[in-house]
């Protein structure tokens, strides 16, 4: 089995990057994928969101990373779908990795061991760098980077795009670029159409079909479905599934 390393990364938050993770993560467990979801943002709400107790999983993972990380591992109750859980204490480990000046392939060490039981590991990150993003980038065979179809987010796409370059040119980074993906968009407001279409000019075929902004997306995590769970009939589940087969066939 190949594995596949997914980041989701953006230096801005508020873009979707939680739903983003965990809507993927089980749209490729519901493809007949095998998936470890890893919660490295402080927020911990990947677990939140599947109806698991937020925990120091993460943290647990990252700074004992010698010990065998499977046993930081929660099954979510959706088959072929496992979490690593996050909590505020991963913010703690960010403080240890940079204390101890851990090399920047540090979080892909942590899980060489899992690398052949998932078809695909995904690692939700933080908007902040300083640590953890980095290395999470780094450790990733592919990025995907959503970006809400507003005015500042694009600040926060082209930062990550500039560490992106940094970690080819610094640390000979080997991974490619999934795509950008639209997020909150709204085909009825002009700053969304006008984000859209900056979007095109600049990526253009790296960007990817937009996900429409939705009241059914907030209301997920609250109830601690996934919108698959929550109705598989909506416009922002097809949506989704239409990202993931995209995700699968560039993987």
């Amino acid at each position: 089995m190949t594995t596949t390393i997914i980041t989701i990364a953006n230096q801005k938050g508020g873009v979707g990057k939680t739903t983003t993770a965990v809507s993927l993560a089980h749209g490729l467990a519901l493809r007949d994928r095998r998936v470890l979801l890893a919660d490295l943002d402080p927020q911990g709400q990947c677990a939140i969101a599947l109806a698991i107790n937020p925990e120091a999983g993460a943290f647990q993972a990252l700074v004992n990373s010698k010990s065998d990380v499977h046993q930081w591992f929660r099954e979510t109750g959706r088959s072929g779908l496992d979490l690593l859980p996050g909590d505020r204490t991963t913010a703690t480990a960010q403080i240890v990795i940079n204390a101890e000046n851990r090399p920047i392939d540090s979080i892909r060490q942590v899980f060489k061991s899992v690398l052949r039981e998932y078809d695909f590991i995904i690692f939700d990150t933080a908007p902040s760098v300083g640590g953890i993003q980095e290395r999470a980038l780094f450790a990733a065979d592919l990025i995907l980077i959503p970006s809400a179809t507003e005015f500042f987010s694009m600040d926060g796409l082209l930062r990550t795009m500039q560490l992106l370059h940094i970690l080819q040119e610094q640390f000979d980074w080997r991974g490619k670029l999934l795509g950008i993906l639209p997020t909150f968009y709204d085909e009825e407001t002009r700053e969304s159409a006008k984000s859209m279409a900056d979007l095109l000019e600049k990526f253009g075929e790296n960007l990817l079909r937009p996900i429409h902004r939705a009241t059914i997306l907030r209301e997920c995590p609250s109830e601690g479905k996934t919108i698959y769970e929550k109705d598989p009939a909506s416009r922002s589940s097809r949506e989704y599934e239409d990202f993931t087969r995209e995700v699968v066939r560039k993987s």
